[in-house]
């Protein structure tokens, strides 16, 4: 359906409580460039990835949320993690019922001889795009969700009361959701090279609760430095400003991107990519997402292009 891929875009930008949907949010992308071409099978894996993400992205990042609240009995934010929670699994059984009816018109289809070759390539994108997902919230911990909508309040008040020690354990406490969530998410998956990170914000939140047993007057300046951890232990793919020019020259250079484009004032284009290629989002304020184009990272060519547009069916 492709009102779906304007709920992807819409997801993206969406409040804290459900932000956390994004890699579903960018598989629906997909499963839109496979609506348009009629290809069931492949959209129907692309159901199956967005269902993933669901399952090993937002219900671990749901229940330790979820726990801590209930930890430190914030009834409401207990409140909000459940609704949360029930949305989520709404949401893994849409993807799921999609996904059968897409495999029974698969299976029901004449399918080509190289109709697995085909398949099994998609299968091995869709790992890559799964293991690209999977520790980009973790890594974005301080920019997005828990922390600025729920940390950093708590710590504000703190801060007015003069309660430098409590700052101090609120720290403490999100560096350790931090580490929780790359234990929980990458590294329970099987990803390598993420217990680096998560030792990281252990040994932070230790250090930052001997400072708070010594009942400072004052915030000490490793306050602050668990915003700063990431960028020693970076290790997700990120385009240089020089790169990144390139991917959304190749992407205008599509002519649907072109034709989209023409008249539109102040457009914005942001690439991110996602395991195996580039999505770029062009933008602006009047109208919103403008076109969506999916560029090959190995030969920088666009493969296809998704405007968003309402009706239709995915089925």
């Amino acid at each position: 359906m492709r009102a779906l891929l304007i709920l992807s875009i819409l997801l993206l930008t969406a409040q804290p409580a459900v932000a956390i949907r994004e890699g579903t949010a960018t598989a629906a992308i997909f499963i839109d460039r496979y609506t348009q071409s009629s290809d069931s099978g492949r959209r129907a894996l692309w159901h199956e990835a967005a269902a993933e993400c669901l399952a090993r992205i937002s219900v671990p990042m749901n229940e330790i949320a979820h726990a801590y609240y209930t930890r430190h009995g914030h009834e409401k934010w207990v409140a909000r993690s459940e609704k949360e929670a029930r949305e989520i699994q709404e949401l893994h059984q849409y993807h799921l019922t999609r996904a059968e009816a897409a495999w029974q018109k698969f299976m029901e289809a004449d399918c080509n001889p190289d109709a697995s070759a085909v398949m099994n390539a998609e299968r091995e994108k869709i790992v890559k795009f799964i293991a690209t997902w999977l520790p980009r919230y973790p890594h974005r911990f301080y920019e997005f969700g828990i922390y600025p909508t729920f940390f950093r309040k708590q710590r504000e008040l703190a801060e007015q009361k003069g309660n430098y020690a409590e700052v101090l354990r609120l720290e403490a406490d999100a560096a350790e959701m931090c580490a929780a969530q790359y234990q929980q998410i990458p590294i329970a998956y099987g990803l390598k090279d993420y217990e680096k990170h998560r030792d990281a914000y252990r040994q932070y939140a230790t250090h930052l609760r001997n400072l708070a047993q010594q009942h400072p007057n004052a915030l000490p300046p490793e306050v602050d430095a668990g915003k700063q951890i990431l960028n020693s232990l970076e290790t997700q793919r990120v385009p240089s400003q020089e790169e990144a020019d390139v991917i959304i020259q190749c992407a205008k250079s599509d002519t649907r991107v072109k034709i989209v484009l023409a008249g539109q004032r102040a457009v914005h284009a942001y690439p991110v990519f996602q395991g195996f290629a580039w999505v770029v989002c062009f933008s602006n304020h009047s109208r919103g997402t403008l076109a969506t184009a999916i560029v090959d990272a190995k030969t920088l060519k666009v493969l296809d292009v998704c405007i968003p547009s309402s009706g239709g069916s995915d089925l």
